[in-house]
């Protein structure tokens, strides 16, 4: 990871105690929002001494109580602490993120938000800041205003391959692939080894008819995970697309012995079969299909 947006030391203890949960494979945007590394693993540890001159309200003794309130599980406390650092330091953004944190634990998503909207004019180069403030806008079913601050912050970090993976998923969630395609181009640079965003990447150069680009990420995302069905799929359609018609076999025989639910795959390997002049295999699998609900569009 190279999240090196210049969090102070100092929130590690509090961010921990806290809780950051790291999610498997999501679709949703809370999900993959929670896949995000945990702060520790984005604070430069040289940064805690210049953090300490910089921003005087992290020297406040009220800090040392409002880390004290944190490991008791006192947030509530914890949050009108936070809140009162920050009135004593409207300036600075260690009180406001202590406090947005705080009312996020709680629940109090718009309170939160408010609160990393307010960080974000005081430190807008914070990319920390904007991702907190795309959590807190998420969890008010504020979709668009959450991918504006992800973007923002992808934009600050544009060398962080899971920030730019999580932006690509998130737009591929929202049925935006076109707009999901740059993310994870950068992510793909950045992560090479990461099967699930070579994968996306080739589905969503699929869908946007972009075949022949497609085919590269998909087989990239079907070596590095050969147990991963979507990307089988996909790579069968995209073989189908180009006539490579005994590859596309491959390909779907694989994602239907991994997927045996999908009627989509049942369905895509009976066309290859039927163009490979296999009738009885082509019947039986669009029997397949469509005893598992698959539907010919009108």
């Amino acid at each position: 990871m190279s999240w090196e947006f210049g969090r102070p030391q100092i929130f590690c203890a509090f961010f921990l105690a806290l809780g950051t949960p790291i999610h498997a494979e999501d679709a949703s945007i809370d999900r993959l929002l929670g896949k995000l590394p945990p702060p520790e693993k984005i604070i430069k540890p040289s940064a805690q001494a210049q953090a300490k001159q910089q921003d005087p309200a992290l020297n406040d003794p009220l800090v040392v109580q409002i880390f004290a309130l944190t490991y008791m599980g006192k947030l509530s406390e914890a949050r009108l602490y936070s809140r009162k650092l920050s009135e004593k330091y409207p300036r600075s953004e260690a009180p406001l993120i202590l406090w947005g944190e705080c009312a996020y634990r709680l629940r109090y998503y718009d309170e939160a938000a408010g609160v990393f909207r307010r960080a974000t004019t005081v430190a807008p180069h914070d990319g920390y800041i904007w991702l907190e403030l795309a959590k807190a806008e998420n969890s008010l079913g504020h979709i668009g205003t959450a991918l504006t601050a992800m973007t923002k912050a992808a934009e600050i970090s544009p060398n962080d391959g899971e920030l730019a993976a999580v932006l690509g998923f998130s737009y591929i969630n929202l049925n935006k692939a076109p707009q999901a395609i740059s993310p994870l181009q950068r992510a793909a640079k950045l992560m090479p080894q990461d099967y699930l965003v070579q994968s996306q990447l080739g589905y969503c150069l699929l869908v946007t008819d972009q075949t022949n680009a497609a085919i590269g990420p998909l087989q990239r995302g079907a070596t590095l995970n050969s147990k991963y069905g979507p990307v089988w799929e996909h790579l069968g359609v995209a073989y189908k697309k180009q006539g490579r018609h005994g590859d596309a076999v491959v390909a779907l025989e694989n994602a239907t012995r991994l997927l045996p639910s999908s009627p989509l795959a049942w369905k895509h390997l009976a066309d290859v079969y039927q163009a490979t002049g296999r009738t009885a295999d082509a019947q039986r699998a669009a029997a397949r299909a469509q005893k598992l609900g698959y539907k010919k569009k009108a």
